[in-house]
């Protein structure tokens, strides 16, 4: 129990879990918290496993593999929480959760949270939209991409 709550009192991870847990009570009442909850769990997901369990092992493996590995993890970790959104509060709040994680929101918050500067450049965001077009992102476009998934998903909203 100690070290978990070491854990959550590194930097803003309690605040990042109470926002977790505050946002799935929420999302009961309204359906606007199910992509918030959504990308915010993810969020807490990546912290607990990138930040606290790979940057902090010791091992022989090439980290290539380790860090592949992971993002396999993170990977079904997501589509698991997408499917049983989706299957509990819509399909379309859930799909709005993956767009913002699409458009590299999640990114945003991992750093927030972890009180991070955020890089100059972003290397690894190849597979977002503005990534697939221009490859490595600059810290300006990666806050501009994140707008505009928020944006998306507020038509979303709107339109729905």
């Amino acid at each position: 129990m100690h070290e978990l709550m070491n854990i959550l009192k590194y930097r803003l991870v309690w605040l990042n879990f109470l926002v977790t847990v505050l946002l799935l009570i929420f999302s009961f009442y309204n359906n606007w918290a199910v992509p918030v909850f959504f990308i915010i769990c993810s969020n807490l997901y990546d912290i607990l496993g990138y930040h606290f369990t790979l940057i902090r092992r010791t091992t022989k493996m090439p980290e290539k593999i380790i860090i592949k590995s992971y993002r396999i993890n993170q990977l079904m970790f997501d589509i698991v929480l997408l499917i049983l959104l989706g299957l509990y509060f819509g399909w379309v709040f859930s799909l709005c959760g993956a767009i913002l994680k699409i458009f590299g929101l999640q990114d945003l918050l991992y750093y927030f949270f972890l009180q991070k500067e955020l890089p100059l450049k972003w290397t690894w965001m190849k597979w977002t939209p503005l990534g697939f077009i221009k490859g490595d992102l600059s810290r300006v476009e990666i806050i501009l991409q994140g707008i505009f998934g928020t944006i998306v998903c507020l038509l979303i909203f709107f339109y729905y």
